[in-house]
């Protein structure tokens, strides 16, 4: 049976299309999608939303600590409020708001920028065979190409974008 694991299930690393047969034991949450390639495009779409709310998380922390907040608080506030998500409240992307993940290890090791960049390009070819709308993501697939393709940011962790933005290197 093809399943697919949240990024909770597999604590942060990369996540497979596996049989259950095999991998029972090591998973907490496994969501059976369905026929073959089910798996893949959850995993498509999961990341499509991550590198959307990575970035809307990078320009709000870049807004605030330019606005003269400190950014731990902001991310406190964000992270009871409406706007919490993962990538505020998990893998936070400015430096030094959470300890111990990419971000505050100069955007080494995690996920990188390029795979970002090559899932948001699967989601894209995916939205257009079937018509389906999506403008964030398109914009998400541009700025995560940029990085990519940039030598400061196309080595590093994808959560760079906050970097990417603060510096305005576009």
């Amino acid at each position: 049976m093809t399943a697919w694991a949240s990024p909770r299930a597999c604590r942060g690393h990369l996540c497979l299309l596996f049989n259950l047969h095999y991998y029972p034991s090591i998973l907490q949450n496994v969501v059976c999608c369905g026929s073959i390639g089910s798996g893949q495009a959850a995993k498509i779409c999961n990341n499509m939303l991550l590198a959307i709310e990575m970035i809307g998380t990078a320009e709000t922390m870049n807004l605030g600590i330019k606005m003269g907040l400190d950014p731990k608080k902001l991310a406190s506030i964000i992270n009871t409020s409406s706007g919490r998500c993962w990538s505020s409240d998990t893998y936070n992307p400015c430096p030094g708001v959470i300890e111990g993940i990419p971000p505050s290890k100069g955007y080494a090791g995690g996920f990188g920028s390029a795979l970002m960049a090559k899932d948001l390009s699967l989601a894209q070819n995916a939205a257009t065979t079937l018509g389906a709308p999506t403008p964030l993501g398109s914009l998400s697939h541009q700025i995560y190409r940029l990085l990519a393709q940039h030598p400061d940011f196309q080595s590093k962790d994808f959560g760079v974008v906050f970097k990417f933005l603060s510096e305005g290197k576009q």
